[in-house]
């Protein structure tokens, strides 16, 4: 039974009574039947007219109810339509409300599953064809010394180096991979404490001390005279910075260096990592630091890898309450910054 029936039986009912009730009550008092008729005809009037009211006040109540239910019915199936007009009496156009607000936050939330989802399913493309470069890699020269097709010792050594190289490929996928699960996966614990930067970033220099010179690339820094020391979790920051370091060395010219910068003011701190590479066009700019997105047309051996570099680096950025972002124009580089609280939060 519908909820408007049961409110007109309740009403309907409650005039019934009431006007049977007015009706004896006039013949009890020794009126003339004349005066009874016209005070019954009142009555009825009286009980017609209110049950038309009452029909037309809960009418907006009805229709609340209704559009509720057809709207609940919609988004069982995924659909959440438009909101819901609000009317009715206040209780009704507050649960209107909180029921369009609910509306709003499952529409946000399923467009989020959809977007993770078309996101993995990029993802494990992207690291499907990644992991096959260096397999295939790696295959085919262990089976060319396995066939005897290098005999000598240089050339087995430069095959032997190649096939460590290819390896150090993969765990660095696979390294990056499980640190962007656990980010995703909202686990990211920082451990925070006062960081001179002069010393760290010693430490991030001797990390890439090796690549710099196998490549005969140079970095110069640019530092404050006075340097204050940050809030920071030293190894993560140290990975952003690597991340950086590693994106500038395989989009840039071999014969230039690379900068980095890094500049303070009263409560904040930049960091600049600054290459002289193909630069980064503005519709690539804002999308760079999502996962798996490729700004490179092609997958050349050059630019491979995963593409989780700078979504890793976004990551630990933000969770220090900090930002980061880039500046480039095509054919003239890209300056990578991070902005960071010298306090943290």
């Amino acid at each position: 039974m519908k909820i408007k029936t049961i409110f007109l039986l309740a009403n309907g009912s409650s005039i019934l009574l009431m006007s049977t009730f007015l009706i004896i009550s006039y013949f009890s008092m020794l009126l003339s039947v004349e005066m009874i008729g016209w005070l019954s005809l009142l009555t009825l009037f009286s009980a017609a007219l209110s049950f038309f009211v009452y029909y037309l006040l809960t009418s907006p109540v009805e229709r609340s109810i209704k559009r509720l239910s057809e709207e609940a019915r919609h988004i069982s199936s995924q659909d959440f339509g438009s909101p819901i007009p609000e009317e009715g009496p206040k209780e009704i156009r507050f649960l209107t409300r909180q029921f369009n607000d609910m509306n709003h936050r499952l529409r946000k939330s399923f467009q989020q599953i959809h977007q993770s989802e078309k996101s993995r399913r990029e993802l494990v493309a992207n690291i499907s064809h990644d992991l096959r470069t260096p397999m295939s890699s790696i295959r085919a020269f262990i089976q060319a010394i396995q066939d005897g097709v290098v005999d000598d010792p240089k050339s087995k050594a430069q095959y032997m180096h190649t096939i460590s190289l290819e390896v150090e490929r993969l765990d660095q996928m696979i390294q990056q991979l499980f640190e962007l699960s656990v980010y995703d996966s909202g686990q990211l614990e920082l451990h925070k404490e006062w960081v001179a930067l002069d010393q760290w970033l010693l430490e991030v220099m001797e990390h890439k001390r090796f690549t710099l010179e196998e490549q005969g690339r140079q970095v110069d820094i640019d530092l404050p005279d006075r340097v204050k020391e940050v809030f920071i979790d030293r190894e993560k920051m140290k990975r952003v910075m690597i991340n950086l370091l590693d994106n500038a060395l395989r989009h840039s010219n071999p014969d230039t260096n690379i900068q980095i910068r890094i500049r303070q003011g009263e409560e904040t701190v930049s960091f600049e990592v600054i290459d002289q590479g193909e630069g980064i066009r503005k519709e690539h700019q804002e999308l760079i630091f999502e996962r798996t997105y490729r700004v490179e047309a092609s997958r050349n051996q050059k630019s491979a890898g995963a593409g989780l570099g700078l979504a890793i680096a976004k990551h630990i950025v933000e969770a220090h309450a900090g930002t980061i972002g880039v500046i480039s124009e095509p054919g003239k580089g890209a300056i990578f910054q991070i902005i960071l609280p010298l306090e943290g939060v």
